[in-house]
């Protein structure tokens, strides 16, 4: 628990001190950086399955995607997703007696589950500057995003273990319908003191209701986001996704809650504060 604690300080007394200094230039390499080695401990536990991706194409084109998403604008989106479809069935074609076609879905899974669902929170920071705000804000909002998510798995943790009783699932037994409750309302929280203290980079259409409506369904969608890591780490009989942070486990590990909440807040945000600005 001590080393937890430490480790947990750390990494984010390193978080907000990079973006402090560096903007958005440091977010964009944060996010590139977990994005890789989420993907890595996947096609890991993928192996561990039976599954065989080719995980240097895949890790390849994820890390362009995630730089490219950023730097290049929502066109490299679509760009390189074909990109690596194209080039996972060019190697695939090679050596299909082999069995390497086996390895497509497995790759292609890996390669849109964490890089391309994590690149809609640089969708959310391009969102914000078309709508004429300044990247200060943009790098706020991403961060809130971010916050919600990984407050309901800190949430859930300790109001589960204060008062769970009641299992939420059987793919995360440690994890109760207490803790889950306690967690949505512990980000939510979080993140309404958040819109309360920063109203200086906040979009102008952001305000509390607008917070609240948002709030909540990205609480609940980063509950299913961290279940369906546990069950990919429960099918290839790992407690951790790895053990790069120690008294956290892995980057996955680290990261999971994020995957899903990323792509519902591009479009709440998108749908609740802009469009209804």
């Amino acid at each position: 628990m001590k080393t937890r604690i430490i480790t947990s300080i750390a990494l984010w007394v390193s978080v907000i001190l990079s973006l402090a200094i560096f903007r958005a230039h440091a977010g964009v390499f944060i996010l590139a950086f977990i994005a890789y080695f989420a993907q890595l401990e996947l096609y890991q536990m993928f192996e561990k399955s039976g599954s065989k991706p080719m995980k240097q194409v895949g890790l390849i084109c994820g890390a362009l995607l995630m730089l490219g998403s950023f730097y290049l604008g929502d066109i490299s989106n679509d760009l390189f997703l074909i990109a690596c479809l194209l080039i996972t069935l060019f190697v695939t074609s090679l050596d299909i007696k082999n069995g390497n076609f086996n390895k497509l879905l497995p790759t292609l899974f890996g390669f849109i589950y964490i890089p391309y669902l994590l690149q809609f929170i640089f969708k959310i920071y391009h969102l914000n500057l078309q709508q004429g705000h300044s990247t200060d804000s943009g790098v706020f909002l991403c961060f809130w995003v971010v916050i919600i998510a990984i407050n309901t798995d800190i949430g859930g943790y300790i109001f589960g273990k204060l008062f769970g009783k009641n299992k939420l699932s059987i793919i995360s037994p440690k994890k109760t319908i207490e803790g889950a409750i306690g967690g949505i309302a512990f980000a939510t929280f979080v993140g309404l003191i958040l819109v309360l203290s920063f109203t200086h980079l906040l979009p102008t259409e952001l305000n509390l209701w607008k917070a609240l409506i948002i709030l909540i369904p990205l609480s609940i969608v980063s509950i299913a986001s961290d279940l369906i890591e546990s069950a990919f780490k429960r099918h290839a009989g790992q407690k951790d996704s790895g053990n790069l942070i120690p008294g956290l486990g892995g980057i996955f590990d680290l990261s999971d809650s994020i995957i899903l909440t990323a792509p519902l807040a591009y479009l709440l945000i998108k749908f609740f504060i802009f469009r209804y600005g």
